[in-house]
């Protein structure tokens, strides 16, 4: 693997969670639950995100979640084909200053629609944007969650330097390109288990360390070797050197009282 020669990659969970001031982050809430964690999450962060974009059917669940709190909680765009979304709800956003952005294109997801909005927006804008996350809450959809893994590979054709994040209860996801990362992974931030699923391609020399089951120019396929229900070792940092793109997945409190 020709890797050795590339720069390192670094990343940093709690930049993309907004503990660090410096965070330039977006918020997207696509149609899926809200829970109650998250929510928590986004009372304490919002106003923190540089661009908040609800997606669809999102904006229903964002309204009820907030409740009475509603209007504290506006995003800059509602986008989606508008097909899971009530006219009441569209029309509270849209007179209280949120964009809608009508997307109909069947050929892509919702969430890969919004976030093309997303990428324009800071394009015109000569926005940064780090990282976007993606609220997940809890899946309760198989097929919504292989389409979201799809959106991570789709988006780097569009978002330039900013990476899709997706962000459950307890784990964050996202992407490795080929090449090397560093993963920060201070103790007081992750949980116990990570996971490298080779999801695109099957890869032929992936090493690591900062694992309990480390990888050493292994190969990894889907009817083969695959990283999942792996573990920390207890180092504050996890690299990791790969041929092809790997769904880098790592439990985390995204949210707790001393966030």
């Amino acid at each position: 693997m020709s890797a050795d020669c590339t720069p390192w990659k670094e990343w940093d969970p709690e930049a993309m969670l907004f503990r660090n001031k410096e965070s330039k982050n977006a918020i997207v809430i696509p149609n899926q639950p809200l829970s109650e964690n998250t929510c928590v999450f986004l009372k304490r962060h919002w106003n923190k995100a540089v661009l908040k974009v609800c997606v669809d059917g999102g904006a229903e669940r964002l309204r009820k979640a907030m409740g009475s709190q509603a209007e504290q909680f506006l995003p800059d765009y509602l986008t989606g084909d508008f097909d899971s979304v009530s006219k009441e709800t569209m029309e509270f956003y849209k007179s209280r200053g949120t964009k809608t952005v009508h997307t109909p294109d069947q050929d892509r997801t919702d969430l890969t629609k919004a976030l093309m909005v997303l990428a324009e927006h800071c394009e015109e804008h000569s926005l940064q944007v780090d990282c976007v996350l993606v609220t997940c809450g809890s899946f309760d959809r198989m097929d919504h969650m292989m389409a979201d893994f799809n959106t991570l590979f789709v988006s780097r054709g569009f978002l330039g330097s900013a990476t899709a994040c997706l962000m459950l209860d307890n784990s964050l996801t996202w992407l490795l390109d080929k090449g090397r990362h560093r993963v920060r992974t201070p103790l007081h931030l992750v949980g116990s288990w990570c996971g490298l699923v080779p999801l695109g391609q099957p890869s032929q020399s992936v090493t690591t360390t900062g694992l309990k089951w480390n990888l050493d120019k292994s190969a990894m396929n889907f009817g083969g070797l695959i990283s999942t229900s792996n573990m920390f070792d207890g180092l504050d940092t996890v690299t990791v050197e790969t041929d092809v793109p790997l769904i880098w997945t790592m439990e985390c409190a995204c949210e707790s009282d001393s966030a």
